[in-house]
């Protein structure tokens, strides 16, 4: 029986306000399909920043917890056939394995007021959570690199591959707008994949001139001042601006493909002639890749290892967690360009 379990955590009181740091508390034993697990890092994504400012709209479960990419270690099952046994190192993830979710956990602060929280939370040093949100950590990928399977590395592996052959990415006139997290593991993937052809659209100084330091052949727009006539076989939209979308359409052949991957605010509209959707393009939804976790991490882990594609470079930090709240800044900011890495 766990008795009023503390834990620090860092809770979404209030859309638009940082995020308040305090004890909370579990009361309850662990359930069926559920585990507790002690977090080593945890990535901070684009999402979170989403969900404080309300992109999707009206947020019903206020307070609650935020984050869905860490690793960490199992420190407690329900020996009720649990996947898992204490101390797996495990990869926490927001995508569903093919088990169903367990019953949500509740917590609550010293004024016995209730703290809501998804079937994965991350932004807190200890979490309940459910088994179909974890994947054990490959062999030979590290505690902080895991961090990026939980979501940046297999939303961007899935978005790719599931959209282009590897042996066709040669041949492929590719169009990326933004330079984000997703934006720079598709273009280290399509260049591990041997692809050349690729257009950036992206106004962060600081993004541009990583995109000019590693990637020398790589043509890019000024998203401010957009004036191109060339056309593509697939574009990958990481942005969720409106406008974006709309020149991504309008960018790509009428045997394209574009691939929707940024989340717009719940009151953005785009407008398109549909008419060339009758000719051929195609409009796909990208949810976290479309991947199966615990098929795809251990491919996905593979593919890394054997390109040897570099995922610290993805990284920055490591930040104390009570930073959390100016790291959160610093994104919004754009002065933070890589995946921040929250330690606990």
């Amino acid at each position: 029986m766990i008795n009023k379990f503390k834990i620090r955590a860092a809770v979404l009181e209030k859309n638009n306000h940082p995020l308040v740091i305090k004890n909370i508390f579990l009361k309850e034993n662990i359930k069926n399909k559920q585990v507790l697990v002690k977090i080593y890092f945890s990535g901070i994504c684009g999402s979170q920043i989403g969900e404080i400012n309300a992109v999707k709209g009206k947020d019903r479960y206020l307070p609650h917890l935020l984050g869905h990419e860490a690793t960490g270690e199992i420190v407690k099952t329900n020996n009720l056939n649990s996947k898992f046994k204490q101390g797996d190192n495990v990869i926490l993830h927001w995508q569903k394995t093919k088990l169903k979710d367990s019953r949500a956990p509740t917590y609550f602060d010293v004024k016995d007021k209730k703290i809501n929280a998804g079937c994965v939370t991350t932004f807190n040093n200890y979490a309940v959570v459910s088994e179909n949100r974890l994947t054990k950590l490959p062999k030979n990928i590290s505690k902080k690199d895991g961090v990026l399977f939980g979501c940046g590395l297999t939303t961007a592996y899935g978005s790719l591959f599931n959209n282009i052959n590897k042996n066709q990415i040669k041949s492929k006139k590719i169009l990326l707008t933004g330079f984000g997290m997703i934006g720079q593991i598709i273009v280290s993937l399509i260049n591990a994949s041997k692809g050349n052809d690729i257009t950036i659209v992206e106004n962060n100084k600081r993004k541009i001139n990583l995109i000019k330091k590693k990637y020398k052949r790589i043509k890019i727009l000024n998203k401010l001042n957009i004036s191109n006539k060339e056309f593509y076989d697939v574009a990958f939209e990481t942005t969720g601006q409106s406008k974006l979308i709309e020149f991504s359409y309008n960018s790509i052949k009428n045997n394209g493909k574009l691939i929707l991957i940024g989340v717009p605010h719940h009151l953005e509209k785009i407008k398109i002639n549909t008419l060339g959707i009758n000719y051929g393009k195609k409009i796909i939804g990208s949810y976290g890749g479309n991947i199966n976790p615990k098929k795809d991490i251990p491919k996905i882990a593979k593919f890394v290892l054997q390109n040897k594609i570099n995922l610290k470079s993805f990284l920055c930090g490591p930040f104390e967690f009570n930073k959390i709240n100016k790291v959160l800044d610093k994104m919004q900011n754009g002065q933070i360009i890589k995946k921040p890495i929250i330690k606990f």
